[in-house]
């Protein structure tokens, strides 16, 4: 009996600190920053810097809004790219206004390019029967915003040379749990069409699962999110779960390679519905093109 209390008191003693840990880091934030240093960065992208933010959700209710718009503007990006997942696909409206205001607080000081993840595609295909949600969204965002739904614009416009950036939008198959389709070069062409010869490609695709297409559709640089870096990270093993509920997955966090292509996977810089991060601190991801 005295050992089965010990074991007990063991667990409760380990639980609130998990609980009091994922607190703490879910009211951090952090820049993350990685060098590229692809030989095809056009001349007028080297020593330029991107912002990229992905999985926002509702990031404890918008209180980490000032602190983010500080941290970024002590980075002065040339743009900024959101990566999807920047609100939640359900009511209420609360949920949307902390991610609108994070963007009008951004908007006129920089470029805004937007690519859609799984929550963009359900509000705005009325997944949740909440079809008001994406008007409201949009309408609070105004035209600060250049959304990219499986469409690409060219960065010569705002003076970073021969830049393509791709905002890629999947069906919610691609993000099913157990089963789901491949999602090759074949199936990228037909959705973003082909990549121009001779530009540096940059891919806004929400899920990394897909980095063989990505790969072979040509991308240069690939960036991710989606996985909340695994939720818990473990030395030495990484995140522990995915959102298709695998454990360990290969693709959870940080820079991966695959032929000539780069991928950069983000943690992510809020939370959604498990509110659990250990040894997971939000970030912005800072790309330092040199």
């Amino acid at each position: 009996m005295k050992v089965f209390l010990v074991i007990l008191v063991i667990l409760l003693i380990l639980a609130a600190a998990v609980v009091v840990e994922s607190y703490r880091e879910l009211r951090q934030i952090r820049l993350t920053r990685y060098a590229i240093t692809d030989k095809s960065i056009p001349a007028q992208l080297k020593g330029k810097s991107l912002v990229f933010l992905s999985d926002y959700h509702e990031a404890v209710e918008g209180a980490l809004n000032d602190r983010i718009i500080g941290k970024i503007d002590s980075v002065k990006p040339a743009a900024i790219l959101l990566g999807g997942d920047m609100l939640n696909g359900k009511n209420p409206m609360e949920e949307i206004t902390p991610a609108a205001d994070l963007i009008t607080g951004l908007a006129g000081k920089y470029p805004i390019y937007y690519a859609f993840g799984n929550h963009e595609r359900k509000v705005k295909s009325d997944y949740y029967d909440t079809k008001q949600l994406w008007e409201e969204f949009t309408e609070k965002i105004g035209d600060s915003v250049h959304f990219l739904q499986n469409e690409s614009v060219s960065l010569d416009s705002i003076g970073l040379g021969n830049v393509t950036l791709y905002g890629l939008d999947i069906p919610l198959e691609y993000y099913a749990r157990i089963s789901y389709p491949k999602l090759d070069s074949y199936n990228l062409s037909g959705l973003l069409g082909k990549r121009k010869p001779g530009e540096y490609s940059i891919l806004l695709a929400h899920t990394p699962d897909f980095i063989e297409g990505y790969a072979d559709w040509d991308a240069d640089l690939v960036l991710s999110g989606h996985f909340h870096g695994g939720l818990v990270r473990l030395p030495l093993l990484g995140g522990v779960v995915s959102p298709r509920l695998r454990l360990f997955p290969k693709y959870d966090y940080g820079r991966f390679k695959k032929g000539d292509t780069t991928m950069i996977v983000t943690n992510g810089i809020g939370q959604h519905s498990l509110k659990i991060r250990i040894g997971n601190i939000p970030e912005i991801v800072v790309l330092d093109f040199k």
